[in-house]
């Protein structure tokens, strides 16, 4: 309880003294995405169709202060269609530019994924709630709300094209109120993220990476969160390629897993139409807690493409298409497997 008071006695000082307007500037975006999916499950002969209509709205607000010190902070009314209006927390961004970010700040290490081209639209076949393979660069990244990231300002230390986040997060009052053998609550979390941007003949490549540890109140689990991430993209004129690469162990819910994911992509830009394709390779052994990784692998590997067509300003039209193949304990899961396709617009504002 102590470690909240003195945050929160921070944060009250940091905005009470700013000396900034009574009213901040504020903006919103958002988008409207709608489009029908078709998917054929490998368990069945059929098709099944339904309609896909996500939205999204933010608001974002932010302010200086005399010293200089920009204040933002913002909330979401909705996301992707969940009826839910989601608060953000504070982003302190200094004169040096570089920032810190308190409450909710997440966590350095997925701040530094590259973001590897892939697939895009809602298509997709849900995969079966026991198959914990990872499902991105980010799994494992955990982090509680009250914490915070630092991000270092751009070509750091003397190095052009260098940037650094490290964060931490504490939840020792919280997780000490559960702790039987069946609950997993996050207790505290540290982690290091760094990018690094440089170019190459007529390309620029950056390269990303990070490590998340993680520490868990239950008593039962033999290991703690330890995941660690590396990825590049180059970028060639109209042409992007990037790959990246997790690994580690990680917790959630009554299980432990050890796991590693792969992805590959790529993306070519052509007037207004943007190709995409994209791999993913995933796998992992899950135990109950303070069992042995000693169980057939857990795996999901999936190959999709799309094509994006900007119709209006604001609108784009997109055909997506997905294969997936999904393993549970190393035997098929035909229910969970199989193709599907998308084909629908986002209109953006």
């Amino acid at each position: 309880m102590k470690k909240e008071l003195l945050l929160a006695t921070a944060l009250a000082s940091t905005v009470g003294m700013a000396g900034i307007a009574e009213a901040g500037s504020a903006s919103f975006s958002g988008h409207t995405r709608a489009g029908v999916e078709g998917e054929n499950a490998d368990s069945s002969a059929t098709d099944t169709t339904t309609a896909k209509q996500l939205n999204n709205f933010n608001v974002s607000i932010s302010e200086t202060t005399d010293a200089g010190v920009k204040i933002a902070t913002g909330f979401t009314l909705t996301d992707e269609g969940g009826a839910e209006s989601n608060a953000s927390g504070l982003t302190l961004t200094f004169t040096d530019g570089s920032s810190l970010q308190l409450i909710e700040a997440g966590s350095a290490s997925a701040a530094h994924a590259v973001s590897v081209p892939g697939a895009s639209g809602e298509q997709g076949i849900s995969n079966t709630s026991s198959n914990n393979s990872p499902t991105a660069l980010t799994t494992g990244a955990g982090s509680d709300n009250v914490g915070y990231d630092y991000a270092t300002v751009a070509d750091a230390f003397g190095i052009d094209g260098f940037s650094a986040n490290a964060s931490a997060s504490f939840n020792s009052d919280v997780a000490a109120t559960s702790g039987a053998a069946a609950t997993v609550t996050l207790e505290s979390s540290y982690a290091v993220g760094v990018t690094y941007k440089t170019t190459a003949g007529d390309s620029t490549v950056t390269i990303g990476a990070g490590w998340n540890g993680a520490d868990y109140n239950s008593q039962t689990a033999s290991k703690d969160g330890a995941v660690w991430h590396l990825g590049a993209t180059v970028v060639t004129g109209d042409l992007t390629v990037g790959a990246g690469y997790m690994d580690g162990d990680y917790v959630s819910e009554a299980k432990e897993m050890n796991g590693s994911f792969t992805s590959v992509g790529a993306k070519y830009v052509s007037g207004d139409i943007t190709f995409n394709v994209g791999m993913t390779s995933a796998d992992a052994k899950d135990e109950s807690l303070g069992v042995a990784a000693t169980s057939a692998e857990d795996s999901n590997d999936t190959v999709g493409a799309s094509i994006d067509y900007v119709v209006a300003s604001g609108v784009t039209a997109t055909v997506g298409y997905k294969q997936s193949d999904s393993k549970n304990e190393a035997t098929d899961a035909t229910t969970y497997s199989g193709s599907a396709w998308y084909v629908g617009a986002t209109v953006s504002f």
